[in-house]
């Protein structure tokens, strides 16, 4: 790793004091509405990367992808789900992970893959009220954690040493502009979303692309930087 910080103490520096990134307990997605919303969004990124390598044939690196979130971080999320009366998605989960292993035609793993986001989107809803700094938290986590699973995919001299570690932060990244997006359209202080925006457009370049180069070109210090001045900006929210 370019970094020593590793992934967990990354997601030290996310929302809500430290707690928040992928790996955050059931304890604080049951207390943290920021948290909560978060590992939704982070079971959103790892599927959509693995949806999209599906509709480009790698099956494989696809069945990845579609692991994580059902083993794991759906697992911790159940008590969160249950304590909001939040509708559970545990068989739309399984039925995508199903349709990839089983190589179903591209038709089948998309609709799969559109009724679980229908899903999720459901369990998104119960939370209530859903203010601005709300979710620029959800950024802030979505951000830092991208920044650690770059950089456990760099190497010491940006040579690739996990592609999976890149596409998981390319997923991250993307939904958090999805997020940003909504952030925006609740008429949110254009100054502080200008920010938030133009540090995320200054790194989103270091991934080119779903499927990596054999040499990334934007250090991880980079990245971590705009999380923090990401972080920054929210505050003000």
């Amino acid at each position: 790793m370019s970094s020593t910080m590793d992934h967990s103490a990354m997601a030290m520096t996310a929302s809500e004091g430290g707690e928040g990134g992928e790996s955050a307990s059931s304890a604080d997605s049951v207390s943290s509405d920021a948290v909560y919303l978060g590992q939704l969004k982070f079971i959103r990124g790892h599927l959509l990367v693995g949806v999209e390598l599906y509709q480009e044939g790698d099956a494989e690196a696809s069945e990845t992808h579609m692991k994580h979130p059902e083993s794991e971080i759906y697992a911790a999320l159940l008590p969160a789900l249950e304590v909001r009366n939040a509708p559970e998605f545990a068989g739309q989960l399984s039925a995508l992970a199903l349709a990839v292993e089983n190589r179903q035609p591209v038709s089948t793993v998309t609709a799969a893959f559109d009724d679980l986001m229908s899903a999720i989107a459901r369990a998104e809803g119960a939370v209530a009220p859903v203010t601005p700094r709300l979710l620029g938290d959800v950024i802030v986590d979505l951000v830092s954690t991208a920044a650690a699973e770059y950089d456990i995919a760099a190497g010491d001299d940006l040579g690739l040493e996990n592609g999976h570690e890149y596409q998981d932060s390319f997923g991250f990244m993307r939904i958090a502009y999805d997020v940003l997006a909504q952030l925006e359209a609740m008429g949110t202080d254009s100054g502080i979303t200008s920010s938030i925006r133009e540090r995320m457009d200054t790194i989103m370049p270091a991934w080119t692309g779903l499927q990596p180069p054999a040499r990334l070109h934007v250090q991880p210090s980079v990245i971590y930087g705009a999380a923090s001045r990401i972080e920054l900006s929210v505050s003000g929210l």
